[in-house]
């Protein structure tokens, strides 16, 4: 002691361990907290990985059986085959039911309720649950999946013939906003406990699924599966702790002393995923660097210049490393692997933290290369589908091959590589041409996919339909039917007449269109009705004109009238009347849609477009033939008279003998019966004649305020054996009136009934007309 050296020593070693003791203690509580955090994110992010993979296997589940319920909803007797495909391409699915309810005549047979269940050995097997003994349709799974109109997930039980436990999941079937059935899925639990088996646990740790009454459906430990979680675990999970917590004792046996649990939510189901790990593992490695520190300590009191030579040698060498690797990463070289940190350190952190900066840069180079194939792909695949969508429209230029009378221009600007906007025209028949503009709410695919199918059953509906008017009717009520998103589509149908220009149209909620060609353009504001797709017993009102020589009907969307500037003001349907305008009236039909188009994208100038645009021109372009209009009472008197001037007219035409006597002969029987039976409260009415000779026929329109009759409804009489001796008197006028016309056509809207007749000049060589 009387020696300096003796007494640094002595001090150096009582100095040295006191700074040991603290720096240990102090290191020791660091590390506690450090490893304590460490593993609540690992943990909780390996519990919360556990519930995506289960939740993606009971997804599938949830789609394939909406999907079945939806489908067999409408196809109930191939519901058999489509269970037992699904079952096949679905491994997690243990069997598959479509049930329905019996009829409530107890005489009829319970429907066809098929049930194909997977064998032991793979094979599918199925059979009619109807023909059980126990009644299904009494059942409370049955009756609660009645109640599942989104699908659900039931109670597990545990099968007797298959020997497994089992959980359902039911979606009701419906038909018009009312259960009739449901899909039910057995599902096995197996997959549970592989998926829990399959975790990367921390050493000692153990995995569980609670369901919704707090039971076990999957444990690590199989003598826990189907009993109940204790109830402290049950509390924590019931209330609004945070995700990992902590229990002074655990439940299964093969843990001892505190536990730390972490659990994360199932989504779908009323799930909760849980992890367990003992906190005596979790500061095993704590207190084996804890001692081994010591130890180090112990040593380093012995020989301190040796051990602060080993210590800066220590210290430097991990940063030289890091120093090196940093060359690497600002090369882009990303693949290397750093020394595991000795200590949790600085210098360990350090090489923690750099090495985790390595892994998610590489990964975020990686999501961007995943990202630049993907949009790469998205693109790709809207280009496919803008071109199919561009092959359901017709050319954007028609004119008339036959007779030259009308001509038709069209064009569609989509705001999207997809879009929903639309228009089409097809010949109804010879004489009659079809047109119509509409516009579908939203934009992109689903708009696009809502468009195709609006095209698709109008040109199937038309010829069922003859008129714009039933042509709405009939194509609102199909959109309707399964319409659960509540798309619509506001839709602008026209219907000419190629022999005189006349012009029919009928509007669902559309812009209304305007009229050119003679002096200022004209906006033909007529009352319009509901948009299609949303409510069934809508009406659509049709509006009657005659287009004349050169005149041109446009036809748009509102991406017209509400394109907008970077101000956001509106193009407005005022500046689109104005540049209709500057159009000649001698101008070609594509110059309306040129000057349209041209004065919008002035207008809008370098502004995204923010809707589809479309706009249709029709142009006629025959003369109109001259006609006659009469206009009488509605009594007998008043029609004789005017059969007469009739007559005489179609005489000053050249009309050929013959045919002036079919005509006088069906218009009479036609006109009579007008009068003694349109009108049965005697009131008085007035009937209208339009007559119109043409190169190759007469048309000829009746029209009256008369109450509504159908003369092509009429039923064909019976005329066999001798018409002397018929009981029944009555509809032979209609008949012969049906058949001595070359053409008859009958509409009718809130001003009466109209009758279109024509008859065709008899061939001149004398063969049949």
């Amino acid at each position: 002691m009387r020696s300096i050296a003796s007494r640094m020593a002595l001090w150096v070693l009582i100095g040295s361990t006191l700074v040991l003791a603290a720096i240990g203690a102090l290191l020791l509580s660091l590390t506690r907290t450090q490893i304590l955090e460490h593993t609540h994110h690992e943990a909780a992010a390996l519990a919360a990985s556990a519930g995506s993979q289960i939740q993606a296997r009971i997804d599938r589940v949830a789609v394939s059986a909406r999907m079945l319920a939806a489908i067999i909803a409408t196809r109930q007797d191939d519901a058999e085959p489509l269970l037992r495909d699904t079952l096949a391409a679905n491994l997690d699915m243990d069997g598959l039911a479509a049930v329905f309810r019996p009829s409530p005549n107890p005489a009829n047979a319970p429907p066809y309720s098929p049930f194909v269940s997977r064998l032991d050995d793979g094979t599918l097997t199925s059979r009619d649950l109807a023909r059980d003994a126990s009644l299904y349709w009494n059942s409370n799974w049955f009756l609660g999946g009645l109640g599942c109109g989104n699908g659900c997930w039931q109670r597990p039980f545990f099968s007797q013939s298959r020997h497994r436990l089992l959980i359902n999941y039911s979606v009701a079937i419906s038909r018009n906003g009312h259960p009739v059935g449901i899909i039910n899925a057995d599902v096995t639990l197996d997959w549970l406990h592989q998926i829990l088996g399959s975790l990367a646990k921390p050493e000692g740790a153990y995995a569980f699924v609670l369901d919704s009454d707090g039971d076990y459906l999957a444990h690590d430990n199989p003598d826990l599966v189907g009993k109940r979680g204790m109830a402290a675990l049950l509390k924590v999970l019931a209330s609004d702790r945070p995700e990992s917590t902590r229990l002074p004792v655990a439940q299964n046996p093969r843990a001892h002393g505190a536990v730390w649990v972490y659990s994360a939510p199932i989504e779908g189901t009323r799930w909760r995923l849980g992890l367990v790990v003992p906190e005596y593992q979790i500061y095993a490695g704590v207190r084996r660097i804890f001692l081994l520190s010591l130890a180090l300590g112990l040593l380093a009191l012995l020989g301190v210049a040796l051990i602060t030579l080993l210590t800066i040698r220590r210290t430097m060498a991990p940063l030289g490393v890091l120093a090196d690797r940093a060359e690497h990463v600002a090369r882009g070289e990303l693949d290397f692997e750093l020394p595991p940190p000795r200590r949790p350190d600085e210098v360990g952190r350090l090489t923690q933290s750099f090495d985790q900066m390595r892994r998610e840069l590489a990964l975020h180079l990686e999501d961007l290369a995943r990202v630049a194939r993907e949009k790469q792909r998205l693109a790709s695949e809207l280009e496919i589908a803008h071109q199919i969508q561009i092959g359901l429209l017709p050319s954007e230029h028609y004119l008339d091959a036959v007779c030259a009378y009308f001509e038709l221009h069209a064009a569609l600007r989509p705001a999207r590589a997809v879009g929903g906007d639309l228009y089409s025209y097809f010949m109804l028949d010879p004489q009659r041409f079809f047109v119509m503009v509409g516009d579908v709410s939203d934009k992109g695919i689903p708009a696009a996919l809502f468009m195709a199918q609006t095209i698709t059953l109008a040109k199937a509906l038309a010829p069922r339909a003859q008129t714009p008017q039933n042509l709405l009717r009939l194509l609102n009520l199909e959109l309707c039917r399964g319409n659960d998103s509540c798309m619509f589509v506001t839709l602008l149908c026209g219907l000419l007449d190629t022999g005189n220009g006349s012009l029919v149209l009928a509007s669902a909620g559309h812009e209304p269109p305007i009229l050119c060609g003679r002096g200022a353009p004209q906006l033909l504001d007529f009352p319009t009705g509901a948009v299609l797709g949303l409510y069934e017993d809508s009406d659509y009102p049709e509006h009657r004109l005659r287009l004349r020589q050169g005149e041109t009907l446009l036809m748009y969307t509102d991406g017209i009238t509400e394109a907008s500037d970077h101000e956001q003001q509106m193009y407005g349907i005022e500046r689109t009347v104005e540049s209709l305008a500057q159009v000649p009236p001698t101008a070609p039909t594509a110059g309306y849609i040129e000057r349209l188009l041209g004065d919008v994208d002035r207008f809008v100038a370098e502004a995204a477009q923010a809707d589809d645009i479309t706009v249709l021109a029709l142009t006629w372009h025959g003369a109109t033939a001259p006609s006659t209009e009469m206009c009488i009472g509605n009594q007998l008197a008043d029609v004789f008279g005017a059969l007469d001037r009739c007559e005489n007219l179609l005489q000053e035409a050249d009309v050929p003998a013959v045919l002036r006597g079919d005509m006088r002969l069906v218009l009479e029987e036609l006109m009579v019966n007008t009068v003694e039976y349109g009108y049965p409260d005697g009131r008085p009415g007035q009937i209208r004649i339009l007559l119109q000779p043409q190169p190759d026929a007469v048309a000829i329109e009746l029209i009256d305020d008369g109450v509504a009759f159908d003369p092509l409804q009429s039923a064909t009489p019976d005329l066999t054996g001798d018409l002397a001796d018929r009981e029944q008197v009555g509809g032979l006028g209609i008949h012969l009136a049906r058949t001595m016309a070359s053409e008859m056509r009958y509409t009718r809207d809130a001003d009466g009934n109209y009758l279109l007749l024509r008859f065709t000049y008899p061939n001149l060589d004398g063969s049949p007309p």
